[in-house]
C-alpha cells in the first residue's frame, strides 16, 4: 500500500510551483518591450503586476475579462496558468484544478501547467491523478520545473510513499537526470 503525501511535502511542492511561476511569468513578461503590446499583453502585464502586489481578487478580476472578452490564442493557457496559480494561492484549490486542466488542454507542453494541475490534484487529495498527469508530461517532454518533484518523490519512495510507481518515478528521473 502505498502512503499518501504529507500536509508539509504539499506545501512544499506548492512554495516550489509559486516560485517557479513567479520566475516564468515575471521573466517572460516584463522583459518584453512597451511598444507593440496588444490590450490583452497590456491587461496580462496588470494582472501580473496585480498578482505580484498581493491584489489577487483584483488579479483574478482583470485575467477573468481577459478570458471573456477575448478569443482564444497561442497565449491563453498562460492566462489560464496563471489563474489557477492565484486561486490555488487563495486556497480555492477546485477553482485551480478547472483553469490548470484548461491551462493542459490548451498546451499539453506547458510544464508550469502541468505542474500546477501536478500540485492541486496533490492538494486535493487525488494522488492518483495527480501522478497521471507527471507521468503524462515526463513520458513526452523533459523536465525543468519538475526536478524539484521528482527528487521529493525519490525521497518519499525511501519512506514508503507512492511504491505503486516506483519503476516509473525512477525511471523518469533516470530519463531527467535527476539523481537516484
Amino acid at each position: 500500500m502505498r502512503k499518501k503525501h504529507t500536509v508539509n511535502e504539499r506545501t512544499n511542492a506548492s512554495v516550489g510551483l509559486q516560485y517557479c511561476a513567479k520566475e516564468l511569468f515575471t521573466s517572460k513578461f516584463t522583459q518584453q518591450p512597451r511598444l507593440g503590446m496588444t490590450t490583452i499583453d497590456s491587461m496580462f502585464e496588470l494582472a501580473i503586476d496585480l498578482r505580484n502586489r498581493g491584489e489577487l481578487r483584483d488579479s483574478i478580476n482583470v485575467l477573468s475579462k481577459i478570458l471573456t472578452e477575448y478569443s482564444v490564442n497561442e497565449k491563453t493557457h498562460r492566462i489560464y496558468s496563471v489563474l489557477g496559480g492565484i486561486q490555488a494561492d487563495l486556497g480555492e484549490n477546485e477553482k485551480a484544478l478547472i483553469s490548470f486542466k484548461k491551462a493542459t488542454e490548451l498546451n499539453p507542453r506547458s510544464e508550469l501547467a502541468s505542474l500546477g494541475l501536478y500540485v492541486t490534484l496533490a492538494q486535493l487529495d487525488k494522488d492518483e491523478e495527480a501522478i497521471q498527469e507527471l507521468i503524462r508530461y515526463l513520458k513526452s517532454y523533459p523536465a525543468d520545473s519538475y526536478k524539484v518533484s521528482l527528487e521529493e518523490l525519490l525521497e518519499g519512495l525511501e519512506k514508503g510513499y507512492m511504491t505503486d510507481y516506483e519503476d516509473e518515478i525512477r525511471n523518469l528521473a533516470k530519463l531527467n537526470g535527476v539523481g537516484i
